[in-house]
């Protein structure tokens, strides 16, 4: 080839430039890499998932196994102090003397017993007419004094005058059982108030006394709420009464009930209960001295009498109603406590002794 000109550009002499060939089979490579990489981060979620639910569908296995089994125990105690009651009644009806006191086989200590998977369960009875009826605060005095305990229908007639002859025995006692504790202190006044709030609490109307609360008064609280215009379920039901304090409710609690008929048990009443006895014509409570000495006189075997209790050294100088006074009764509280695998239940069974046979009223795991 014949170059005129030496800087035509046809005339340079070309230079070899090696070219990059990409291979076809190392992209399919690469892509197959990252697939696999993908296929096994989904696959390690879904195990990683997968493991969760099943630990966690295994925990709730293990703890519904593990409630079933301590409700099973503790309802096997609750049959086991039906039986105790039902032979205490046999026993007292073979002796003819139909009483109820801290010597018998029901009343003693709680009983452990230890269980096959290294727990425990134990079991209690408490004679619930040791303790006040509070759903027998409404009642008038006429229908207190008619005889049915207490629980005729009608506003209470509490603090419609100042004398106590405006009360009835239920309230008389209930106001002394305010005024006996150290602490919190409750005055008589005070007393009063949280009696007729009660009073509204459970009639049948939403018409506020002079001193007490209705709706009215509730629908300010935070949440609010309104009276329940019917008789207690619960003792609990008291955090929720006007002027009725967190402290003083958790004073009262023990020595309360929204089970029986009213009537007090004198043989299994504890000392603050008896203080609640009280001459007629006064509203303050025995002092601290004299129920633990009623307690003393009444020793492990009771009162010969409802009648021997009156006449006992601490009430003999009283006029004392005898209305509402009895040795028996027919309200138990049963606690049974468990513990299995590590894990505890408690369980509160309200039971009713009538005709030979025990009955369950209400259980409960918590208040009762």
């Amino acid at each position: 080839m014949n170059c005129r000109n030496a800087n035509s550009r046809r005339c340079r002499p070309r230079r070899y430039r090696p070219r990059c060939y990409r291979s076809g089979r190392g992209r399919q490579r690469g892509a197959a890499l990252i697939v696999a990489m993908l296929v096994f981060a989904l696959a390690t979620t879904l195990v990683v998932a997968m493991s969760s639910e099943f630990t966690l569908f295994m925990k709730r296995g293990a703890n519904s196994f593990v409630a079933s089994q301590a409700h099973a125990y503790l309802r096997g105690g609750e049959d086991l102090a039906k039986m105790v009651l039902i032979q205490d009644e046999e026993a007292d009806t073979q002796a003819n003397l139909q009483r109820d006191d801290l010597s018998e086989l029901w009343a003693g200590p709680a009983v452990t017993y230890p269980i096959d998977e290294g727990g425990f369960l134990t079991g209690s009875i408490q004679d619930l007419s040791g303790r006040l009826y509070i759903n027998s605060l409404n009642a008038s005095r006429s229908s207190a004094d008619d005889g049915d305990g207490g629980q005729g229908p009608g506003r209470g007639l509490a603090i419609t005058g100042d004398g106590v002859e405006a009360f009835t025995t239920s309230q008389r006692r209930f106001l002394r059982l305010l005024q006996s504790f150290e602490e919190p202190q409750v005055s008589e006044q005070d007393a009063r108030l949280i009696l007729e709030a009660i009073q509204d609490w459970m009639d049948n109307d939403s018409n506020p006394s002079d001193f007490g609360a209705e709706d009215s008064y509730y629908i300010d609280a935070e949440p609010s709420y309104r009276a329940a215009n019917r008789q207690f379920s619960s003792v609990s039901e008291l955090r929720m009464v006007a002027y009725m304090t967190p402290e003083l409710y958790l004073a009262v609690e023990p020595y309360v009930t929204v089970w029986g008929d009213g009537s007090l048990n004198i043989q299994t009443a504890p000392a603050q209960v008896l203080r609640t006895i009280n001459a007629d014509d006064r509203l303050e409570p025995l002092s601290e001295s004299e129920g633990e000495a009623l307690v003393a006189l009444r020793g492990e075997e009771g009162f010969e009498s409802v009648e021997a209790f009156l006449a006992s050294p601490v009430l003999a100088n009283l006029t004392v109603d005898r209305n509402l006074l009895s040795e028996d009764t027919d309200y138990f509280l049963y606690t049974g406590q468990v513990e299995v695998a590590d894990r505890q239940a408690t369980l509160y069974s309200v039971l009713r002794r009538q005709g030979g046979q025990v009955k369950t009223l209400m259980r409960s795991s918590g208040a009762f």
